[in-house]
């Protein structure tokens, strides 16, 4: 039987983002064409291309402007971390130097050279650091932005590359930084020059002041959701799995959430093992390492806990123990088996964003049953793991208030 495609819409739901659907039509395809074996070699690589996508960053400005400590922060490295860069004192990159962190392939920060030179030009430095290369660009100064900035900035604009003024150092000049004011000096090279493609309140659009040494103060994971925000849906998502430490949790969970069917056809068709009581085969190592991916981006796993209680002044268990769903606590691959008859067992609708995999879903070797039952345990986890994320942020809220 020919399977379909049929583009449904429920309940007001809207459709998956054009970029999974087409992960669909062509599992469908294979389907239709190979029957499961095709189709299981197919999920693979569809899964293996999405976890290779790579986004490259670009880091530029003057010369101490703390372009290493802007990287170490935002891929949240400490220093003297294998992979990040050494903060310090230096003559500063001569060319290109890439940082990724171990585990996060998915994103590459480059520190570039200094814009500073008085014969700068920012086609033959562009050209030299390989513009194409980059996804967006973050241009630093600790003061007031220079012309070379400035002309760097309007030639990107004229490329339509993505950039972003970031004024460093802000923790030791915070006073009126959210002020139009306060932006129009830094950038006051621009409304001087008028340069070509670039008006003072595109750029102030732009403006962002940040301390590289506290991250979750002032504007840095604002800077960061700007660039997550005008990157491509595939890119966006390695963003925000990659600098999941800034990252709105919010939007971290629904990026995960529109993978989930891709993971739960991946569980039923790639190495199934028969489980006890459940009447189809799945892979249950595979869902217990997703359902720990979601712990980790979510800020769930014990360091993170730790981490957030220093910075309030609190033992880890003060924040741990706001946390109710059994595998943030506790993960193991019986917990997972355990969890996932008991949705079977509830024979659990396809939600209505889900019903255009109903036709692939029918067509597993467990039937519809195995892949609806699974896309709900990872929903599942991923919503309570949420709720365990509220509650932790209801907790350090009333620390701070001394409650």
């Amino acid at each position: 039987m020919m399977l379909s495609f049929t583009g449904i819409v429920e309940d007001g739901m809207m459709s998956m983002d054009l970029e999974v659907e087409g992960i669909l039509e062509r599992l469908l395809d294979a389907m239709n064409r190979g029957g499961i074996s095709e189709m299981a070699a197919l999920v693979e690589a569809e899964r293996r291309r999405v976890e290779r996508v790579t986004v490259h960053v670009a880091v530029t400005g003057t010369s101490r402007a703390g372009k290493s400590a802007f990287i170490n922060s935002a891929m949240g490295f400490q220093d003297g971390d294998e992979g990040g860069p050494s903060t310090a004192p230096s003559q500063g990159a001569t060319k290109p130097a890439p940082y990724r962190r171990p585990g996060f392939p998915c994103c590459t920060f480059w520190e570039l050279p200094s814009v500073e030179d008085a014969s700068f030009s920012p086609g033959d430095y562009l050209r030299a650091v390989e513009v194409d290369r980059y996804t967006g660009f973050y241009i630093l100064s600790s003061g007031r932005f220079t012309q070379q900035a400035a002309a760097l900035a309007d030639e990107l604009r004229r490329l339509g590359k993505p950039f972003y003024f970031v004024r460093t150092k802000i923790d030791m000049d915070a006073h009126g930084y959210k002020d139009r004011e306060f932006a129009k000096k830094a950038l006051q090279v621009i409304a001087a020059n008028r340069f070509a493609c670039l008006d003072l309140d595109y750029a102030i659009a732009r403006f962002f002041c940040v301390s590289c040494h506290e991250s979750e103060r002032f504007d840095f994971p604002a800077c960061i959701r700007a660039l997550q925000n005008s990157s491509p849906p595939l890119q966006r998502h390695a963003l925000l799995l990659s600098l999941h430490h800034l990252a709105d949790k919010m939007e971290l969970k629904n990026s995960l959430k529109e993978l989930i069917p891709v993971s739960a056809v991946y569980s039923c068709v790639i190495d199934p093992v028969a489980v006890e009581q459940l009447p189809y085969r799945a892979n249950i190592g595979f869902l217990c390492e997703e359902i720990r991916l979601y712990r980790l981006l979510l800020g769930l796993d014990y360091p993170a806990l730790s981490k957030r209680a220093r910075l309030v002044g609190q033992p880890a268990f003060v924040l741990s123990d706001e946390i109710q769903t059994r595998m943030a606590r506790e993960l193991t691959e019986k917990a997972v088996a355990e969890e996932l008859l008991r949705w079977t067992e509830k024979n659990v609708l396809v939600s209505p964003n889900n019903v255009k995999w109903i036709p692939l879903l029918e067509s597993l070797p467990g039937g519809k049953l195995s892949g609806a039952s699974t896309i709900r345990l990872l929903d599942a986890m991923l919503e309570q793991f949420m709720d365990d994320v509220y509650r932790i942020r209801r907790k350090v809220a009333n620390v701070l208030r001394g409650d």
